[in-house]
């Protein structure tokens, strides 16, 4: 990069030679148990269990003591079970909302068996093992980098939409459940959902450990697209074996055409954030929610490519990172 922005004060953990390893082990902990689940016809909910593969992979590859790396502070393992019992009231209100009209609590026991995995993944900041506690502090560690990744969506949306209403454009508007409070309610579940299901589980692998070991040796924009091709393989199970399958063209439309920009500003905001997993899986969760709680207009989303290409001439990815 042209300049550093901030100097890590404690960097995670990136073995050179370990990209390929950890892309194998991440596709194997990831589609054994989504086949599996598939093919027992088992409840949706447990295919979270292979969405966790991508973190799972990478706290194997960087714990440093084979002794330490199970072994937990009394005070992780409090943390441990304070976020399963939060990770399993979102995951339960998410599954109940989703199938209903009406927001009513409930819970459902099944869903304390994925929460456990996004739960120790955070509790993993206080492991008694350096290098699993170096991933999950740049995780868990609170920095700035975050409420950028936050914003990006609902800055582009609200640029995008007044450009629609300054042509005179429809937009897509999400389903409403009659009232501001339970479209609220809703919104922030699914937004705790996305952070905890889905940024949680995969941007400590794919962001916190394919892509540092790729910038040792190709740079930023190499890298990049060597871990979008990855992720975006790695869906494949997901996207055509579920009961909601992707078409051929909605695979090409997210998976090979937008998803590049998404890699490009994930890994800009790694680099800018000092190399941080937080503002990465802030960025995921955003990404997965904002479409289905905000008003868009369906050609804003090529703005994604005006950040993207600005982040690359910004940060000049094209040559190798020194940070």
């Amino acid at each position: 990069m042209s300049e550093v922005i901030e100097q890590p004060e404690s960097p995670t953990v990136a073995k050179a030679g370990v990209a390929w390893k950890y892309v194998a082990l991440a596709y194997a902990t990831a589609w054994i148990p989504w086949i599996v689940c598939i093919k027992l016809h088992a409840s949706e909910m447990m295919l979270n269990l292979g969405v966790a593969g991508p973190s799972l992979a990478a706290l194997i590859l960087l714990r440093r003591s084979r002794s330490a790396a199970l072994r937990m502070t009394t005070g992780g393992v409090l943390l441990l079970l304070l976020l399963a019992a939060g990770c399993s009231v979102v995951l339960s209100l998410y599954y109940a909302w989703r199938s209903s009209s009406t927001l009513l609590f409930q819970w459902s026991p099944w869903s304390l068996i994925p929460s456990v995995v996004p739960a120790w993944i955070m509790s993993s900041s206080l492991s008694r093992d350096p290098g699993i506690r170096e991933l999950g502090a740049s995780l868990v560690r609170f920095n700035r980098w975050s409420l950028i990744g936050f914003f990006i969506f609902p800055a582009f949306f609200l640029g995008g939409d007044a450009l629609a209403h300054w042509l005179h454009q429809p937009l897509v508007m999400p389903s409403s459940h009659g009232s501001a409070a339970k479209d609220f309610a809703e919104a922030v579940v699914f937004t705790f959902y996305s952070l905890f299901f889905a940024g949680v589980l995969e941007e400590p692998g794919w962001r916190g450990c394919l892509l540092p070991s790729l910038q040792k040796r190709y740079s930023p924009l190499q890298s990049t697209l060597v871990v979008w091709l990855v992720w975006a393989l790695w869906h494949a199970p997901l996207d055509f074996y579920r009961p909601q399958r992707f078409s051929v063209v909605q695979y090409l439309e997210i998976r090979v055409v937008f998803l590049i920009p998404i890699a490009i500003i994930l890994t800009w905001l790694y680099n800018r954030g000092c190399r941080s997993v937080q503002a990465c899986a802030i960025f995921h969760a955003s990404m997965n929610t904002l479409p289905f709680v905000l008003p868009y207009w369906k050609p804003s989303f090529t703005l994604l490519f005006v950040i993207a290409g600005a982040a690359i001439i910004r940060d000049r990815m094209w040559r190798r990172w020194q940070g």
